[in-house]
């Protein structure tokens, strides 16, 4: 058939009627049948124009990423300022790296680095205040935050006013004399923690202190917020379902923050199906439904929060506060979201800053020495309680505590913020609004100049006159409007769990190595090597 017949043909499709329009379908069948037709060289002419035009954008793009990006002036891997992608193969190829290749990156590149097509890093000091300051009003990036699944939670919002309202709602039940009134509260989780370590003694075993600390802190928090018991405490070995859930699916956030299509997919199982599918989450879907029967109890009836123990976040969330009577919407879906954040949030931090405690102090003896000596000083009768507001007297304890936070860092990720909604001077450069920008805790805590030989447990350095000016470099709570909410409590946690734990029992490490405490980067730290562990005896005096 000629080329003209088939112009003839594909001149059809203007015609109008049926006859035709069949008539030209016949055509196109026949055309499409016959491989060495016209019609199929058309095709593969098109497919080749397709690809090489795909070809060109690619390159635009990346000669635009490249050279005319607002952020191409700024140092960094070429790979990392043309995709994302860049970051998600350490994020989940090697394994929660990219915290350790950041440092790496800053090694090469110099202070300020490009980590993404529009995204940059920063490692000078003064910068981290910069992003995260009071005054501050740059948002956080939706990508990032959405990845842990409570995106009703006053954690992951990214509106500010909204933001402060919510914390205003939240911020007077962690206040300091929230925490005082409630401290009886978390010293009975401690001295549970203490009754159960003692059951390794005679020295025939060594106590897990890593899920000991942790199932402390999840306990903590779980009876502090919701005048409810997660059992953690209660479980052999302190190996219960919560705490191996979330060291399980915890990698997941990673995926969910790279491949959100796999989220959505995952999330939209059934819950009956989920624990079949990953037998792992089943600890916590199991506490996801303790929670929403609760909270749906309340909602039912708000006045069987008369009935609570003591006051719970949801006196908070559902009766209106006298300095805050502009309430969000009370609902189910809000109030889930916000109390799984505050469960988890509160319990991996504090434990591992524990864990990172015990494990430098009992590496170093003349820290175990005097911290004991301290304690033993201002607590000469251990089977007498302590109050939390007796052992923050205690330099020596305090600055143990604050080089513990320096070590263990808190959250070790980046927390990215979108520069906005104006351009902002970060370490003495103009970033363009919209800009991500972000400075990670352990580059601050690790930096020499600010803390000489950082990676050395060094107490003594909290004590000297110019300590005060360490202050502001220690950010394991994050700094600014978007700090920790839960940094009154967490302070209070730490200084009756160290100062009780050192004070009531001689702990020694059984075959202890760095390793015990070595991270990988999922937001918070996973330990991956074996868990820090220690013998137990009662203190003889």
């Amino acid at each position: 058939m000629s080329y003209g017949t088939f112009l003839h043909g594909v001149s059809c499709y203007n015609c109008i009627g049926k006859e035709q329009l069949l008539h030209c379908t016949e055509i196109l069948k026949y055309f499409a049948s016959s491989p060495d037709s016209m019609f199929t060289l058309h095709i593969n002419i098109l497919s080749d124009v397709a690809f090489v035009a795909l070809v060109a954008l690619t390159a635009y793009y990346a000669i635009k990423r490249l050279h005319y990006h607002p952020l191409s002036k700024y140092p960094g891997p070429v790979l990392a300022a043309l995709t994302s992608w860049y970051r998600a193969y350490y994020d989940i190829v090697k394994d929660g790296g990219w915290s350790e290749h950041l440092e790496y990156l800053h090694s090469k590149y110099g202070k300020i680095i490009r980590i993404g097509p529009n995204e940059l890093h920063f490692s000078h000091p003064r910068a981290y205040n910069e992003i995260y300051g009071i005054g501050t009003r740059h948002i956080k990036q939706p990508e990032m935050y959405s990845c842990f699944s409570t995106d009703k939670s006053v954690f992951a919002m990214v509106d500010h006013h909204e933001v402060m309202q919510r914390r205003n709602l939240i911020g007077p039940f962690f206040s300091r004399r929230a925490i005082l009134n409630l401290e009886k509260t978390v010293q009975e989780k401690i001295d549970l923690l203490v009754s159960r370590l003692l059951e390794y003694t005679p020295r025939k075993q060594s106590a897990n202190l890593d899920l000991a600390f942790r199932a402390t802190s999840l306990e903590v928090i779980t009876s502090y917020c919701f005048a409810r018991s997660s059992n953690a405490l209660d479980s052999r070995n302190f190996q219960n379902e919560i705490l191996s859930a979330i060291d399980q699916t915890l990698p997941m956030i990673w995926v969910f923050k790279h491949f959100p299509l796999v989220k959505r997919i995952l999330l939209g199982v059934p819950e009956c199906f989920a624990s079949v599918l990953k037998p792992s989450t089943t600890g916590i879907l199991e506490q996801r439904r303790q929670m929403g029967s609760q909270i749906d109890q309340i909602l039912k009836d708000p006045t069987s929060l008369h009935s609570a123990d003591h006051e719970t976040i949801y006196h908070h969330f559902i009766t209106p506060q006298p300095d805050n009577e502009r309430m969000p919407p009370v609902h189910r879906d809000w109030l889930l979201d916000e109390g799984l954040y505050l469960r988890f949030a509160g319990s991996d931090t504090v434990g591992n800053t524990c864990t990172v405690a015990a494990y430098y102090i009992l590496s170093s003896p003349h820290v175990h020495r005097k911290l004991f000596q301290s304690l033993l000083e201002a607590w000469p009768d251990k089977e007498m309680p302590a109050s939390y507001e007796t052992l923050e007297r205690l330099p020596y304890l305090t600055a143990v505590i604050k080089e513990s936070l320096r070590m263990a860092h808190g959250v070790v990720s980046p927390l990215p913020r979108i520069v906005g909604p104006a351009d902002a001077v970060i370490s003495g450069e103009v970033i363009p609004a919209g800009t991500v920008v972000s400075m990670a805790a352990p580059i601050l805590h690790r930096n020499a100049e600010i803390f000489p030989n950082p990676l050395t447990f060094i107490p003594e350095r909290w004590l000297k006159d110019e300590s005060a000016e360490l202050e502001k470099y220690l950010v394991a709570f994050s700094k600014g409007p978007r700090s920790c909410l839960g940094i009154n409590l967490a302070w209070c946690e730490l200084y009756l769990i160290i100062g009780t734990v050192f004070r009531k029992l001689d702990l020694t490490p059984d075959s202890p190595s760095i390793d015990n405490i070595s991270f990988r980067e999922y937001f918070v730290p996973i330990h991956r090597g074996r868990h820090f562990h220690a013998f137990v005896a009662p203190t003889k005096r």
